[in-house]
């Protein structure tokens, strides 16, 4: 393969998803939204505020009972040791249900840069000329998936380091502690969904090959979303928590996912089949 043909791919889709507002805003203002506004806005309300308290009296002994019964030792002590419910949400809150949106950050930025790869050309009346280029099919795969990589992966980081920035001068005097700074949160972020981007985005390249609009793949996109939306619901019930060994094997099953996939996904899209199913 052609590393000067796949870094040209690379540089125009990466142009095109950063001229188009429809694709760039939405990728910015979700993860603004989801990992640095609600949390810290949440850490503040539990922290330097009665409301929790106030509001949810009521829920305090299901949440005694359910910390008396949460697996992990450590924090289940540490949860037991803060003094209000206030403390005890917030914590749990940015301890372990921070960690499903930002799974939900990563699969839908991705999705939308995926989904506008082979798509995106038809709309662009650009896909023909691109069949006709002297690439292979492999080439240009690879092309476009480290085009949708690369913002994806990178905006997820930067919501991350913005967001244990923020929540951390919030909630330290109170802590102290650094937050995010240990295994589970470094597993996530350097190894799960590093391999969880790719994953959805090869698989989002290959609807978009086959769908003649950029809405037709984001519907498809959209699916990878409710596993997402049932680890919340696990998370919160505590019916399963994501420990550090649970990601590193989540990761591993990803990563020969990716593998395969990559083997796979260039024999089921042959250049003449790319042409029928956008230009006709």
């Amino acid at each position: 393969m052609n590393k000067q043909i796949i870094a040209a791919i690379a540089r125009k889709d990466l142009k095109a998803t950063f001229s188009s507002k429809k694709i760039w805003v939405p990728m910015i203002i979700l993860p603004f939204l989801l990992c640095i506004i609600f949390p810290s806005v949440f850490a503040y309300i539990g922290i330097y505020t009665e409301l929790i308290g106030d509001s949810s009296k009521d829920l305090e002994k299901p949440i005694n009972d359910f910390i008396k019964s949460f697996p992990n030792d450590h924090m289940r002590n540490t949860l037991a040791a803060l003094p209000t419910l206030g403390y005890q949400s917030v914590y749990f809150f940015l301890n372990f249900m921070m960690i499903p949106f930002f799974l939900m950050v990563a699969i839908i930025n991705s999705m939308v840069t995926a989904s506008n790869s082979f798509a995106g050309e038809k709309e662009r009346n650009t896909l023909e000329t691109l069949l006709f280029a002297p690439i292979s099919v492999s080439e240009l795969f690879i092309g476009k998936v480290i085009a949708s990589f690369i913002p994806s992966l990178l905006i997820s980081f930067a919501a991350f380091l913005l967001n244990a920035i923020i929540v951390n001068i919030i909630t330290y005097p109170y802590f102290k502690e650094i937050l995010f700074l240990n295994s589970t949160w470094l597993i996530l972020m350097l190894w799960v969904i590093p391999a969880l981007v790719i994953f959805n985005i090869i698989l989002n390249v290959l609807v978009s090959a086959r769908v003649k609009s950029f809405q037709e793949a984001q519907q498809f996109g959209g699916l990878m979303v409710l596993p997402v939306v049932g680890l919340i619901i696990s998370q919160a019930s505590g019916l399963f928590f994501l420990s550090p060994l649970i990601l590193l094997l989540i990761g591993a099953a990803l990563l020969i996912a990716n593998g395969f996939l990559l083997k796979v996904i260039t024999k089921f899209n042959q250049r003449n089949t790319l042409f029928e199913s956008q230009i006709h």
